[in-house]
């Protein structure tokens, strides 16, 4: 494979290689780029086969028309079958007799162009028989190899390695592979595609030559592209804006005016748009048709179409899980508050074993992805004979770049702590923290590939509104790792979790509990009741001081959006390290994958608690 920068000199004889016959759909951004490139001047929706009345498949037959016998390779076959009329009418159930003869003449053109779009230039075939019965005898002799493959970039992108290196990547017609036609295409347009994604959307073919020696079935092919000027980011025009200021789009751009254009920076753009809360749709797809109409444009301008949501919302929610029992819940949203995209959710939540009201603002990210929060929390929990009313103030700023995001807070934790009948105390602290958040999945509903990490950093200090001094730290990482698609457990998916915590402090008493640690229950530990592994003080069990958790769980589909699973946690929560001793959980479950998350249904054994307990939950903790 030789990629380079100048016109390769190459006078093997070939055919003519065409530009891109055709286009395929794919993301909104992905589509536009590779659709100017193939046919410039075309207009994202003219043409949309998506958009398009879809065609209904031909009813088949129970019985066959007429027998029909193909012998070959295996691959041959199948393509034999499915590709030519007669193999596609032999089922049909408004198949017409008098079609026979028509369909038995075409028959050994489109067998022979099926043979040479597989590399098989030097195959035959014969078709015989008649409407009692057809035999297709394919001798298909040695594939045709690339012995030759030269991949040239010319202009500006020519002398960019970077550039070149990317569009290499997507070159799928390597010196000894097998030469088929539609491969070579899909090679062609992934190299404009390649390029165009990295801001050189006038990028186009300028030769393209495949070379076929019949004899030795071998094949040299040669492209040459234009790269083209970089192009960059023009300025973007926002519609369906009605309840929000344009600023608060304008400053989810992760790119400026003038930046050199880049497809995951659009992508990006748009992610951010939709994560934002303030919108139900959003589109970003880069005008094509400016850089058609103005040749010397060195800009394209982005187009951002935008569905609001509703400003103000109530919620009203009724529910049950394995952990809290039965809930209810009623919420109140304000997308807009003081007119200025503030966000603020509050809610009143009941449940078994712990009654929260909360209520926080956030407010929208600035040019930077700066943010500011603040609210406020009140808590009364009766968990495994601790008893606790709680309340919670803060204040912060944090900040979100591509996909992390962390945030710094100033807290103020209030409880009042019982533990009957020997412990009856108030708890306080004034709580500096930190958190930092990555999260890199293929989706954040029902997540099959990618990673998730978490961290906090927290502490406080004795005589400033606190008790007593403490320095926590925790992390928590997820890991999905889809099964290899030609293994014998392709479709699964391998889901493996750790946590780790560990609170500095000389003792964890007067250290407010939600600084501590417990775990147990259908998002750790299953197996064992909601928080029910910890430490053991008056009959009840409390927080400790550190934790270590992991599991290991496997999915594999079962049927459509169903998938059965199995799994095996371990860990606990202690005083000390030395007194970490894992509890082990092991069972089955099953996953139905939802619009909002899949509901999860577990079946576990406790190995130290000696009993099978039933878990159940909604989507994933990250």
């Amino acid at each position: 494979m030789i990629i380079s920068g100048r016109r390769p000199t190459n006078s093997t004889p070939g055919v003519p290689g065409a530009g891109w016959p055709g286009w395929r759909r794919a993301c909104c951004a992905t589509f536009t780029v590779l659709a100017c490139t193939a046919f410039p001047g075309i207009a994202l929706g003219q043409g949309d086969p998506a958009s398009a009345p879809r065609a209904q498949p031909p009813a088949t037959a129970a019985r066959e028309n007429y027998p029909l016998k193909i012998l070959g390779p295996k691959e041959l076959v199948a393509l034999v079958a499915a590709r030519t009329l007669i193999g596609r009418w032999q089922r049909r159930t408004d198949y017409d007799p008098i079609q026979f003869e028509g369909l038995l003449a075409r028959a050994p053109q489109e067998v022979e162009a099926i043979l040479r779009s597989e590399g098989y230039f030097g195959g035959s075939s014969e078709v015989s028989g008649d409407s009692n019965g057809v035999v297709i005898d394919i001798d298909a002799g040695a594939r045709t190899t690339v012995n030759t493959a030269v991949v040239a970039v010319t202009g500006p992108g020519g002398e960019d390695s970077r550039v070149r290196d990317f569009a290499l990547e997507r070159w799928s017609l390597p010196e000894g592979s097998f030469f088929k036609t539609e491969v070579w295409e899909q090679s062609k347009r992934a190299l404009v595609d390649a390029l165009a994604q990295q801001g050189y959307l006038r990028a186009r073919i300028v030769e393209s030559r495949a070379g076929i020696d019949v004899e030795n079935t071998t094949a040299a092919v040669a492209v040459v592209l234009d790269s083209g000027p970089v192009i960059g980011f023009g300025p973007i025009h926002v519609s369906g804006l009605g309840r929000y200021r344009q600023s608060l789009v304008e400053n989810l751009r992760p790119f400026r005016t003038g930046e050199r254009y880049s497809l995951d920076q659009l992508l990006l753009f748009q992610s951010r748009l939709r994560d934002s809360g303030y919108f139900s749709s959003a589109s970003v797809v880069p005008d094509l048709p400016v850089l058609e109409a103005e040749p010397g444009a060195i800009e394209v301008p982005i187009l951002v179409e935008l569905v609001e949501l509703q400003t103000r919302r109530v919620a009203l929610g009724i529910g049950y899980s394995s952990d809290y029992g039965a809930r209810g819940q009623i919420g109140y949203e304000d997308r807009n508050v003081l007119d200025r995209g503030w966000r603020l959710e509050s809610a009143l939540i009941l449940e078994g074993q712990r009654q929260r009201l909360f209520a926080n603002v956030r407010t929208p990210a600035q040019e930077t992805g700066q943010f500011y929060g603040f609210g406020g929390r009140l808590e009364r929990s009766d968990v495994e004979g601790e008893k606790s009313d709680k309340s919670n103030l803060y204040f912060g700023v944090g900040r979100r770049r591509s996909d992390i995001e962390y945030f710094w807070s100033i807290q103020h934790q209030a409880e009042r702590l019982r533990i009957e009948p020997a412990v009856d105390e108030t708890r306080r602290a004034l709580v500096l923290s930190y958190s930092w958040n990555l999260r890199r999945l293929d989706s954040t509903i029902n997540p099959r590939d990618g990673y998730t990490i978490s961290a906090q950093l927290s502490g406080a200090r004795k005589g400033f509104l606190t008790d007593r001094s403490f320095v926590r730290a925790y992390a928590r990482a997820m890991r999905f790792m889809p099964m290899a698609p030609d293994s014998s457990l392709a479709g699964g998916t391998l889901v493996g979790m750790l946590e780790l915590g560990a609170v500095f402090a000389q003792s964890r008493e007067d250290i407010p509990t939600e600084n501590l640690f417990r775990t147990g229950g259908a998002g750790s530990v299953r197996g064992y009741r909601y928080q029910q592994l910890g430490v053991a003080e008056n009959g009840a069990t409390v927080g400790g001081r550190y934790l270590a958790v992991a599991s290991l769980e496997y999915q594999h589909p079962v049927r459509e959006n169903v998938l059965g699973a199995v799994f095996i946690d371990l860990g606990n929560a202690a005083d000390s390290p030395g007194n970490l001793a894992p509890a082990l959980g092991v069972g089955v479950g099953a996953r139905l994958r939802t619009p909002v998350g899949p509901i999860n249904m577990d079946l576990a054994w406790g190995n130290e608690s000696k009993r099978l307990r039933l878990h159940f939950s909604v989507g994933y903790t990250f």
